[in-house]
């Protein structure tokens, strides 16, 4: 029996086929977490078969091939939500690539092409698209493109991580925090940094209790939800204290949704705290039960040292503080510098003409018909 050497030809590259597949589409997903000098490649697979060769034949149209194609290497880690993965390759004599392939598991299961990239060497990639309910799985293989063809490495073996978040107890032990010897609860990303705004794993309106810690020097108040002892950080608040507003132990005494303030100003949401007429309060108005008529000057001092004694705030803090805080509610006002759970707020500055707050809910509507801000809610 005798085979010419086109049936030849023409066996090898159907065998050779099976390491290509259909074309894939970039999701929508697949398009925004594309890196720089990202490519689309041409004939790129829908799913992964398991095993694919580092070498494979061509057909140069007078002679048979093998092309190698590098093997990749992967790792990943955790960076609070978000996974980056390392990729590099190793170096084998007359292997090429072109650019790497990263897969990621889908939630049947199955592989399906994340992003392209083209580029060689090491390099990272940070896949912000990641769930927090289950792990997060990866591969990379490298690819190689001549005349119009693509061709593939093997794939590495699967890496697995975990973004999931956990509640953390830590007992306080620097002695110059305002919470010194207090057990917090924190919420933590697999990378033990904290959670940015925990009241997305914790309902900041269950708890019976609140305790409020304004840190006079660094011009910011963390409201905490107490629960057996424990204290849960929910919220971070950028505030303008003055130089008379007295450091120790006080409570909310009194609560007036406006009050007149010194001045004659008006003030929202104010919550009385020491008897000599120290409050919370929004930033003053000029006029009474005006919501369009604050002092943009006061506003754009916010986080420094300015006031006569009370404690200014944005309106959507004061109003949080006016909402869940009741009569009887601690507060302490400190200048200890040490251990805070929270950073402190940065906010952007408002133009003489914006003289409303834009984190009030009841005067969202001028900000939408300004279109200057995405409005409170």
């Amino acid at each position: 029996m005798s085979f010419s050497f086109k049936k030849i030809i023409a066996t090898v590259l159907a065998v050779s086929s099976f390491f290509y597949a259909t074309p894939l589409a970039a999701s929508a997903a697949e398009k925004k977490t594309a890196v720089s000098n990202n490519t689309a490649v041409a004939n790129t697979e829908s799913s992964v078969s398991a095993n694919t060769g580092s070498s494979v034949v061509a057909d140069t149209g007078s002679a048979i091939k093998v092309i190698k194609v590098v093997q990749a290497t992967l790792s990943a880690k955790p960076v609070k939500a978000t996974v980056k993965l390392t990729i590099s390759h190793k170096k084998q004599k007359g292997a090429k690539i072109t650019g790497y392939a990263i897969y990621k598991k889908n939630k049947a299961g199955k592989w399906v092409r994340r992003t392209t990239v083209k580029k060689t060497g090491k390099i990272t990639y940070i896949d912000k698209y990641t769930t927090s309910s289950r792990k997060n799985i990866y591969c990379v293989r490298a690819y190689y493109i001549k005349d119009g063809k693509t061709y593939y490495g093997k794939l590495t073996k699967a890496v697995s991580v975990s973004v999931k978040v956990a509640a953390v107890r830590k007992k306080v032990t620097d002695k110059n925090s305002p919470v010194y010897g207090k057990t917090l609860v924190l919420y933590c990303y697999a990378d033990g940094s904290m959670v940015e705004n925990p009241t997305k794993y914790v309902n900041e309106n269950s708890f019976k209790t609140y305790s409020l810690y304004v840190n006079k020097g660094k011009q910011f108040v963390t409201a905490y939800g107490v629960k057996n002892g424990e204290y849960y950080p929910l919220r971070a608040f950028i505030c303008s204290p003055g130089y008379a507003t007295p450091v120790g132990s006080h409570k909310i005494i009194l609560k007036y949704r406006w009050h007149e303030l010194m001045g004659p100003c008006w003030g929202q949401w104010c919550s009385k705290i020491v008897k000599d007429g120290i409050y919370f309060h929004s930033i003053f108005s000029s006029q009474p039960n005006s919501n369009n008529t604050i002092s943009v000057r006061a506003y754009n001092k916010l986080g420094t040292t300015c006031s006569h004694g009370c404690v200014r705030l944005q309106a959507s803090s004061a109003k949080w503080i006016y909402d869940h805080c009741k009569v009887g509610t601690s507060v302490t006002i400190t200048e200890k510098k040490g251990y805070e759970p929270f950073k402190k707020p940065v906010i952007g500055k408002l133009p003489a003409w914006h003289t409303w707050d834009p984190t009030d809910p009841t005067a969202q509507k001028y900000c939408k018909e300004h279109k200057c801000h995405k409005y409170a809610k």
